[in-house]
């Protein structure tokens, strides 16, 4: 995503101007002086002091760019800047999807898998891990059963209370995914809220938060707003630290089990899969995301009401890469007060169950009471493309055309294109007729511009380039 920055009405102070002016002043302070060569030791302090101008007119220009977030650059700042309309940039997405267990033998009675049974794949260079959501139970006569997993590592670290407000506990491990921490404090378990302001004392609240070092901070309350841990008390974090991106896999990569299963503490006989790929991984979010969608987030005031409001609440959801929201007015077969959202997660594909009912669930806590709400998935609309290069005769034909492929494959990336964006033949043609060594193109397919329904997305089809030698 892209963004316009602003600009701010910099002191016009540089060191050209600075020692401009300062030698301008000199007849004004004393006939005496009258070198102004710079071999003149009085105009070696005077640009001294320029240079020194110079410096501290760029770092107050840089301290008012750190005040506003189209202009902000240091990461602390743009947190800061977010945190005053209750915007918070999202620590990195653990990528999810689906696992399939399968027994050696149909079970001899219902078996359950506990929550957070570890499988995994092998990565380029580590194995990438994996852990179930909920329980899976496979019922008597049965050999196998599906559950949604998340990728991440499971970590624990453990902390003591201080009996002073406002505690607050840095976590060691870095790539903590979002979502995944619970906290217990001697045993009790405590809830994540977004701020402190609707706390009473007897509230056993933390607030989780993210700094410009991408470190993650637990804080507690002051007694007052929150309550506080009892000085000595044992405060355990549990959470998964992930890889992010290198967790969208594709289907049948995870086939590991890394240890036993155990059921009713006896080791069982099976194996895991992954029948549909690992969508959502993402990295932590970036400057440019929150400075687009932060002030869309907060002209909604956090509630779906209007399709804006949908639009700005999906989009800054972690995991979801794109959202294309759709009512009554986009397809008549809707009924009224319905709410369609289509979401593409991040790094392409569909979006697993896990991310679906995660989404749903956060809409839900802010939808109208009236207005019933369905995630679906995205339809990919695969554009081949033909084409004649007539290349220069000083070129290499199949470089030109390895150039050209390259160009058509950046074009349709997934970060390049959005729902329901058409593709104009227009562009094709003026996109592989800039390619260096074509003089000029001809398109044979597509014919016209292709036409996209509100839910897809375009992707590249088959590519077929041949090249003639202009004469």
């Amino acid at each position: 995503m892209t963004t316009t920055r602003a600009r701010l009405p910099y002191i016009n102070k540089e060191y050209d101007a600075i020692r401009q002016e300062l030698v301008a002043r000199i007849p004004q302070l004393t006939d005496r002086w009258t070198d102004f060569n710079e071999s003149d030791l009085g105009i070696v302090l005077l640009e001294l002091f320029a240079g020194v101008g110079d410096m501290l007119a760029y770092y107050l220009d840089a301290q008012a760019a750190e005040c506003y977030l189209p202009t902000a650059r240091q990461r602390q700042s743009i947190i800061n800047l977010c945190a005053l309309v209750n915007y918070r940039l999202h620590s990195a997405v653990a990528a999810t999807t689906r696992v399939r267990f399968t027994l050696g033998q149909p079970a001899q009675r219902d078996l359950t898998i506990p929550a957070g049974t570890v499988c995994r794949a092998q990565g380029v260079s580590d194995p990438i891990s994996f852990e179930t959501v909920s329980d899976l139970v496979i019922t008597a006569g049965l050999t196998d059963g599906e559950v949604n997993a998340r990728q991440g590592t499971r970590r624990t670290e453990v902390f003591q209370g201080t009996g002073q407000a406002f505690q607050r506990l840095v976590l060691t491990n870095a790539g903590v995914a979002y979502g995944t921490i619970s906290l217990t404090v001697n045993g009790v378990a405590w809830q994540e809220v977004e701020h402190f302001a609707d706390s009473t004392p007897a509230d056993r609240h933390v607030r989780i938060d993210l700094d410009g070092l991408d470190q993650t901070l637990l804080t507690f309350g002051d007694g007052k707003f929150g309550a506080m841990p009892p000085s000595g008390s044992t405060i355990a974090v549990t959470y998964l630290t992930t890889q992010g991106p290198e967790g969208n896999l594709a289907p049948h990569l995870i086939t590991e089990l890394p240890s036993p299963i155990l059921v009713d503490g006896q080791p069982i006989t099976a194996t895991v899969d992954n029948p549909i790929p690992a969508t959502g991984g993402a990295d932590t979010e970036s400057h440019e995301h929150a400075r687009l969608l932060a002030p869309a987030v907060l002209r909604s005031t956090w509630k779906a009401v209007t399709k804006a409001d949908y639009q700005a609440l999906c989009t800054t959801f972690p995991g979801v890469a794109k959202a294309q929201v759709l009512d009554l007015n986009d397809d008549t077969t809707m009924r009224i007060y319905t709410v369609r959202v289509v979401i593409a997660p991040e790094g392409g594909g569909m979006p697993s169950p896990q991310l679906k009912a995660d989404l749903r669930a956060f809409l839900e806590a802010r939808r109208m009471v009236t207005t019933d709400i369905y995630v679906d998935e995205p339809a990919y609309r695969a554009v081949p493309v033909a084409a004649t290069l007539y290349v220069y005769p000083d070129q290499d034909a199949d470089q030109v055309r390895q150039r050209a492929s390259l160009a058509l494959t950046d074009h349709f990336t997934f970060d390049r294109q959005t729902f329901g964006r058409a593709v104009y033949t227009s562009d094709l043609i003026a996109l592989l007729d800039g390619v260096a060594g074509v003089s000029h193109v001809i398109l044979h397919n597509p014919t016209v511009d292709v036409a996209l329904a509100a839910r897809e997305i375009a992707t590249l089809g088959t590519i077929t380039l041949t090249t003639e030698v202009v004469r």
